[in-house]
């Protein structure tokens, strides 16, 4: 027996209040035997840049087929298409306004298709909720078996954020952005290991950041080695260095935000 088809769904629209079930029953409606998973639904609202860090951080441990609906829209009813971004072992859904921009740097994109066929979304769309009218349905028909040239002309001119994650910004410094405070207050960076032993040509424990006005140099292996009190920076389970602090909120403390800058100088 074929396994059923897996619809990942991941949105800033919070737990509560009926959205999340919304956009769930209209998939069901169209493939009732689609298992769908929720990745996350506490993305900040609007905030695009954590969308898609969320989605690029979570997407690849899924099976090859897995459809991915991400919806984090703050064009909604604008003229901003929605898209199907088709790669080697997935298919994403969701509002072109660069919330695909990881998989686009990650993934080889084999198509893109803009979604126009009014037949393969609800007969009413609501101008403020795509998520359910348009996204979700197309999500489930692509899980029912529809192919993408059923759902709408190829395009190539899909949007990217204008992001440069990490950047020289002089030698023995390197710049990036925060790309999410997570629920514990760790301040995520666009400070990847690999990245950062390419541009400094250092070793992770002869560096330091700086975030938010302070000097951040103690490297610790994991939370539990950092000292109580003290901001540290770690490797995360994303590859990404981290900045925290044992019991409290780094993002608190350095007041911290998604997009704010941080920099990595060499000691």
């Amino acid at each position: 027996m074929a396994s059923p088809p897996i619809i990942t769904f991941s949105t800033d629209f919070g737990s509560s209040g009926p959205y999340v079930g919304a956009v769930k029953g209209a998939i069901l409606q169209i493939c009732p035997q689609a298992r769908i998973v929720d990745i996350s639904h506490e993305i900040a609202s609007h905030n695009i840049l954590e969308g898609a860090f969320n989605l690029a951080c979570s997407y690849s441990y899924f099976p090859a087929g897995t459809i991915h609906l991400a919806v984090v829209d703050p064009g909604v009813g604008s003229e901003r298409r929605g898209i199907v971004v088709s790669t080697d072992r997935y298919r994403f859904v969701g509002p072109d306004n660069g919330l695909f921009t990881l998989i686009y740097r990650r993934e080889k994109v084999k198509q893109v298709i803009s979604i126009e066929s009014a037949r393969h979304c609800r007969e009413t769309v609501s101008a403020t909720f795509h998520g359910r009218d348009v996204f979700g349905p197309a999500a489930a028909w692509l899980a029912c078996g529809t192919s993408l040239e059923q759902l709408g002309p190829e395009v190539t001119d899909w949007h990217s954020l204008p992001l440069t994650l990490l950047r020289r910004e002089a030698p023995g410094r390197v710049g990036g952005v925060v790309l999410q405070v997570d629920r514990f207050g760790n301040v995520i960076t666009s400070v990847h290991d690999r990245e950062l032993r390419d541009l400094l040509g250092r070793r992770p424990e002869l560096v330091e950041f700086q975030a938010g006005g302070r000097r951040i140099a103690r490297r610790c292996r994991t939370y539990a080695e950092a000292p109580r009190g003290e901001l540290v920076y770690l490797k995360g389970s994303s590859g990404y260095y981290e900045i925290a602090v044992a019991e409290r909120s780094a993002g608190q403390i350095l007041g911290l935000a998604v997009g704010d800058p941080v920099q990595v100088k060499v000691r």
